[in-house]
């Protein structure tokens, strides 16, 4: 049965024409008239709201710019105009977003929130249509209480110290930590490894690797590894955590050779260096829709753990391993789920670093 990714198509399809055509575009306009310093570039886009004039053409929103209007049905009684409106006043499930306007008339807009690592969008382009929109247009569903609940954990739980406290533990950045693993780590005893493990473990089941799965092949971000990369999770998923490991773990050295590679005709030898590459080529785009950090997590967890280290420094193969050492067979006893999904949710960050930069270049 094909799995249906929709949804994450209509996420990142339209974003892949907009962001280059559109948003680099006014951002180089804003550097060139003294708003954005180079300095603030790659510009890292919270939100994003570009609404089509049909009198001066496309209007960019970037981040405070983007204003929005939410109604809902009032949960208490006597709530009047200019009152502190709360999420808990509003019913769950009745909010709906209020389509914008210009000049008092309905525009055809695209509206987009990056959270962490994940992208809610909304979108309407019924005016642009021919004869434009014949009835008002719907007001879609809003998802107020998830995003409040996600941005409250984001702000009571900073990513930063997150990361930081499951860096130490050996785990990778991933965009599924919130709310769930956010909301354990924050109870009692719930940042215990053995804790932290089980819930990491639990999200990443069956359905979410096959629609990762689904989702590079249609947008082939691992291009010629992606059979590699599918191996590895299908051993992964039939508990052969010693196959899993050794399909994985080659392949970060091959994926950022072969990106480096076809961005700039040539690699260098050593990984290292083209580690470094691969890094300035993300940052040297001007914009990024997932926090900068992140980035330099990844970039920390290839080159500074073990993952690069000497491997007479591999203390117990069990908790880690390194490229090397798989490569040459020195290392027995490491069949993990703990290890082998490690290098899943990394491969799985790198995938969506990929897939925002090829989305921002106008490559899906």
């Amino acid at each position: 049965m094909a799995i249906d990714i929709t949804n994450e198509l209509l996420t990142y399809r339209p974003l892949s024409q907009l962001i280059p055509s559109l948003v680099v575009q006014s951002i180089g306009e804003r550097v060139a008239k003294g708003f954005l310093s180079e300095t603030d570039l790659p510009l890292e886009i919270k939100r994003l709201q570009i609404l089509w004039n049909p009198t001066t053409g496309p209007m960019v929103q970037l981040n405070d710019e983007v204003q929005i209007q939410v109604v809902g049905l009032p949960a208490r009684e006597g709530l009047k105009l200019g009152d502190p409106v709360y999420v808990s006043d509003i019913v769950p499930g009745s909010e709906r977003l209020v389509p914008p306007t210009v000049d008092g008339k309905p525009v055809a807009y695209y509206l987009c929130f990056s959270s962490f690592m994940d992208l809610t969008i909304y979108f309407d382009f019924t005016p642009n249509a021919p004869g434009g929109a014949t009835e008002p247009l719907t007001s879609p569903p809003y998802q107020l209480q998830p995003l409040a609940i996600r941005n409250k954990l984001i702000a009571d739980h900073p990513p930063q110290e997150l990361l930081a406290r499951l860096k130490q533990l050996g785990w990778p950045p991933s965009p599924t930590y919130y709310p769930t693993l956010a909301q354990t780590v924050a109870s009692p005893g719930g940042d215990s490894a053995d804790v932290v493990a089980s819930t990491i473990i639990g999200l990443h089941g069956v359905d979410y690797w096959e629609r990762r799965i689904a989702l590079w092949e249609e947008l082939r971000i691992f291009s010629k590894r992606m059979a590699y990369v599918r191996k590895s999770i299908e051993e992964y998923l039939k508990a052969d955590y010693v196959s899993a490991i050794y399909v994985a773990v080659p392949q970060f050295e091959g994926i950022i050779n072969d990106y480096v590679r076809n961005a700039k005709g040539a690699v260098d030898s050593r990984f290292r260096m083209a580690l470094g590459e691969f890094e300035q080529l993300i940052e040297s785009r001007k914009v990024l829709l997932f926090p900068r950090f992140t980035l330099k997590l990844v970039i920390e967890y290839i080159d500074s753990r073990s993952f690069w280290d000497n491997t007479s420094k591999i203390a117990n193969p069990k908790l880690d391993i390194n490229r090397h050492g798989i490569a040459h067979g020195v290392f027995t006893g490491f069949e993990s789920q703990e290890l082998a999904l490690k290098f899943l949710i990394l491969l799985d960050c790198l995938a969506f670093i990929l897939l925002q930069d090829q989305l921002i270049r106008g490559l899906l």
